[in-house]
C-alpha cells in the first residue's frame, strides 16, 4: 500500500537486493522487522527513494519501511529542532536522510552510529568523492553516508541574454564587475520606471548567499566554525556589493520572505543564485538556461552542501538500516535522483551519463568546481547561527539597519552563541 504526498509517504513491504560489489547482506532475507526513515527533498528525491525501497522489497519482503518525507521549505534550522523532538519523545526513526547543515549538531549529540566499519567493508564507496566523507565525520567517526551535493550557480536565462546581445559568461566565469554591469543591462524598466524584468534576485537564503563572501576570501564565521568572523572588512565590502545591487543600480528587489524561483521561471529574473535543484523545475518549464560559478572578487570558490544518510544510535535493527542506506546510496539511485534533477550525484560515476550532462548546457561545471568550494559553514549551533546572521542580513539589506551596525550587532549576538555552545559542549 502506499500512501504518497510531498511530505509523506508509506510504504508497506521492504526488500533490498544488494548490488554486485556493494558489501555483504547483513541480515536474513527471511527477517520480519520494520524500519522508520525520515527523509527529505523534492520529488525527484522522493522518486529516487521510492524506487530504492521497492530494490530493497526484492529481498526483505517481511519488512515494512515508513518514510516520511520533509521539504525543508523552512529551512535547516527547523529540520533539526524536529528531528531533536522526535528523539526527545522516543518516536525517532532508524534512518536518517540530512545535510551538512545538521550534521554537527546531530553528531555533538551522539544521535547516530559511527559507520566507519561499515565504509570500509564497502569499497564500492570510493566512487564519491573523499572530502565528503571527510566532511561526514565528527571526531574521528563517519556518521554520515554521502548522496547528493549542491555548489551554488548563477543560474542564468539565455533567452533573455540573447535579446539584450549579452554574451553568455566565457568558460562559466566572471569578476563582480562584469556580473553587475550584465545585471544592470538585463533589468528592463517600463515607461514608468517600473521593473518588468529584474536582472538578478539578491539572495534571501543562507546557503545562497555564502559564494558572495568566499568569493571574496572571507566568510560570515572563521574557518573552524568557532566564531564569529562578520567585523572583517571583507563581509562588509560583500554585504555592500549586495546592498548596492539594489538600492543603487535597482537590478534586485529587497530580499523578501519567499524565493523568486516562479519569476525565474517566467522570465521576469534573468539570474539566480541556486543549487542543481533547481533544473528539475527548469525543464518542466522548458526554460532556456544555463549555470556559471559565481562571480570572482578574488577567487572563484562557492559553497556547496551536501546530504548524507546516517542511523540512529537507538535503532534495534542495525543491520537491516545499514543495507537500506546501501540501496538509498547506490549508482542506481544517484542516477536517478541527479537525471532527474535533484542534487549533484555523489557518485561521480551518475554525474558522468548522458542524461546527466545533457542539461543545462555547462553541467560538466558543477564537477569541475568541486575542488574549488567550501562547505557552508554548518558549526553544531548552526540553528542560532542561521538565524542570527539572516535577521540582520535582512535588516542590512533593506536598509532597516546600517551596514556598519549590522555587522557589528551581528558579531555579538554570534559569538554569544559560540560562548554558549562551548559551554555546552564542556569547553
Amino acid at each position: 500500500m502506499h500512501e504518497l504526498s510531498r511530505r509523506s509517504l508509506l510504504i508497506s513491504s521492504a526488500a533490498l537486493a544488494l548490488g554486485a560489489g556493494v558489501g555483504r547482506a547483513f541480515a536474513q532475507s527471511d527477517v520480519t522487522a520494520t524500519l522508520k526513515m525520515q527523509g527529505f527533498g523534492g520529488d525527484a528525491e522522493l522518486a529516487a527513494m521510492t524506487n530504492a525501497i521497492a530494490r530493497f522489497n526484492k529481498k526483505y519482503p517481511n519488512v515494512k519501511v515508513e518514510l516520511s518525507v520533509d521539504p525543508i521549505s523552512t529551512g535547516w534550522g527547523d529540520y533539526v529542532t524536529k528531528v531533536f523532538g522526535q528523539f526527545n519523545s522516543g518516536q525517532q526513526a532508524d534512518v536518517y536522510g540530512t545535510a551538512i547543515e545538521t550534521f554537527q549538531s546531530f553528531s555533538s549529540r551522539g544521535l547516530f552510529l559511527p559507520l566507519n566499519d561499515f565504509v570500509a567493508a564497502n569499497p564500492d564507496f570510493s566512487d564519491f568523492a573523499p572530502s565528503l566523507f571527510k566532511q561526514s565525520t565528527y571526531k574521528g567517526n563517519i556518521n554520515y553516508i554521502p548522496i547528493g551535493w549542491n555548489n551554488i550557480m548563477i543560474n542564468y536565462n539565455r533567452d533573455l541574454f540573447d535579446k539584450a546581445g549579452i554574451a553568455y559568461p566565457k568558460d562559466g566565469k566572471w569578476t563582480w564587475g562584469e556580473f553587475r554591469d550584465v545585471a544592470k543591462k538585463l533589468t528592463v524598466k517600463d515607461a514608468s520606471g517600473n521593473v518588468k524584468q529584474f536582472g538578478y534576485e539578491v539572495p534571501n537564503q543562507n546557503f545562497f548567499i555564502q559564494p558572495w563572501f568566499f568569493s571574496n576570501g572571507t566568510g560570515v564565521v572563521n574557518d573552524d566554525w568557532t566564531a564569529s568572523n562578520m567585523l572583517d572588512p571583507k563581509v562588509s565590502e560583500s554585504l555592500q556589493f549586495l546592498y548596492d545591487l539594489i538600492h543603487v543600480d535597482g537590478v534586485s528587489p529587497i530580499p523578501g520572505k519567499d524565493t523568486m524561483d516562479n519569476q525565474f521561471m517566467a522570465g521576469q529574473v534573468a539570474m539566480i543564485s541556486r543549487g542543481h535543484w533547481i533544473i528539475q523545475s527548469a525543464k518542466t518549464n522548458k526554460l532556456n538556461m544555463d549555470v556559471a560559478i559565481p562571480p570572482r572578487k578574488v577567487s572563484d570558490t562557492t559553497v556547496i552542501g551536501f546530504g548524507g544518510y546516517a542511523i540512529a544510535k537507538t535503532t534495534k535493527q542495525a543491520d537491516l538500516a545499514k543495507a537500506l542506506v546501501l540501496e538509498l546510496t547506490s549508482e542506481a539511485t544517484q542516477k536517478e535522483e541527479g537525471e532527474k534533477g535533484g542534487g549533484v550525484p555523489g557518485r561521480k560515476s551518475a554525474a558522468e551519463t548522458q542524461a546527466f550532462l545533457s542539461f543545462p548546457p555547462s553541467a560538466a561545471l558543477y564537477y569541475q568546481t568541486l575542488p574549488d568550494t567550501k562547505a557552508v559553514p554548518s558549526p553544531a549551533n548552526f540553528q542560532e547561527v542561521e538565524k542570527i546572521f539572516i535577521r540582520y542580513y535582512t535588516a542590512m539589506m533593506a536598509g532597516e539597519t546600517s551596514i556598519a551596525d549590522g555587522v557589528k550587532q551581528a558579531d555579538a549576538e554570534l559569538n554569544a552563541s559560540f560562548e554558549r555552545l562551548k559551554k555546552r559542549m564542556g569547553g
